[in-house]
């Protein structure tokens, strides 16, 4: 069911009995959603792993997975898209990478997990992140999956020198790196090898640095901060000088947030969670262009426009946030729902910015 609104297009997608999104991502065709779909009734039932393509009028194609579970999806540098599973074949469990909508390639044997968030590619790499929460001993982990002629070939595990815990930008094919130390904040450009190119010491203090929106040595770089609810931006300039500015406050602290979503060439979307919610928001450099929050399920009102967003009972999990065209995300939610329940819908709006 497709439902046009002031928002964009709402799309409904429903099963029989149950279904579980475990992510989504752009493609050429639309935003491609991998789901587990129960197909008979009964929480203990058997689910498949079923990719659902919704295209930009909302029709929808479906396809079954059949090599593996626990999807994982990614882009490559061609903006192929591609999947890691784990197989289901071999008696001890292992992961594969393959191309999700070409069945005919032969999948790639990495490693038994990729570590992180898909955080973009370089000329010839995809690029995965992770960070240790749990231990300061634990450095950051890059898991880098290297294509030759589009096809996948290496998967190498870089552990980046400290100081760790670090905000990561991919883009143009570079690396940087941002994080707080003890003098101010360290700025880093980095290769796939995890070999340092160029430095900075930032000589300044900002509130806390949710993530990187753009990081660069030559341009301005952009970092979004938030503290007690106030969200914030910085600006750092091609000289090193930083500055803060508020944007919004909430009024409720961020418990997590999202890798941001290139919108557009200046444009990111960041997804969030609070105690009482969650929600999205996009800034334009160091523009707040929308944010929209959902508080004790009233809907996703745009805080900056006050104009309210409902789908189904508003009671939603959002899910992602993916690129689907220049200036427009694709949008996921499912209904929350008490551990040991079930749903079986799921609700992408098509949103233009």
């Amino acid at each position: 069911m497709n439902e046009k609104t002031p928002f964009g297009l709402i799309s409904t997608i429903e099963v029989p009995h149950a279904l579980s999104v475990k992510g989504s991502c752009w493609s050429k065709e639309g935003l491609l959603v991998a789901n587990y779909v129960n197909s008979n009734e009964g929480a203990t039932s058997p689910y498949e792993l079923v990719y659902t393509i919704i295209d930009k009028e909302g029709n929808t194609t479906e396809e079954k997975e059949t090599r593996g579970v626990l999807p994982i999806l990614f882009l490559s540098p061609s903006k192929e898209n591609f999947v890691s599973l784990v197989s289901t074949d071999e008696e001890v469990e292992e992961m594969f990478s393959y191309a999700v909508l070409d069945k005919s390639t032969k999948g790639f044997k990495g490693s038994k997990s990729l570590d992180g968030r898909f955080v973009g590619c370089t000329a010839n790499h995809s690029i995965f992140y992770n960070v240790d929460i749990w231990s300061d001993k634990a450095g950051d982990v890059m898991s880098v999956l290297e294509y030759v002629d589009g096809v996948l070939v290496k998967e190498n595990k870089v552990a980046i020198p400290f100081p760790k815990d670090n905000k990561i930008c991919v883009r143009n094919g570079e690396i940087h790196l941002i994080t707080e130390v003890e003098d101010g904040w360290l700025h880093r450009q980095i290769d796939v090898n995890g070999e340092e190119i160029r430095r900075r010491l930032l000589e300044f203090d900002f509130p806390f640095v949710h993530e990187a929106l753009t990081l660069s040595f030559d341009e301005k770089s952009f970092l979004l901060c938030e503290e007690n609810g106030e969200v914030g931006i910085v600006e750092i300039d091609a000289d090193g000088e930083g500055m803060y500015g508020d944007l919004f406050n909430i009024g409720d602290e961020f418990f997590g947030t999202w890798q941001p979503q290139r919108v557009s060439d200046n444009a990111n979307a960041v997804q969030f969670t609070t105690e009482f919610g969650n929600g999205w928001l996009v800034i334009k450099d160091d523009e707040l262009v929308e944010l929209f929050y959902n508080k004790n399920k009233k809907g996703y009102q745009n805080l900056l426009t006050k104009e309210v967003l409902s789908i189904d009972n508003n009671d939603l999990v959002l899910s992602g946030i993916s690129p689907v065209s220049d200036g427009t995300v694709g949008i996921v939610f499912y209904p929350r729902k008490p551990r040991k329940e079930t749903y079986n819908k799921f609700f992408v709006l098509q949103h233009e910015i």
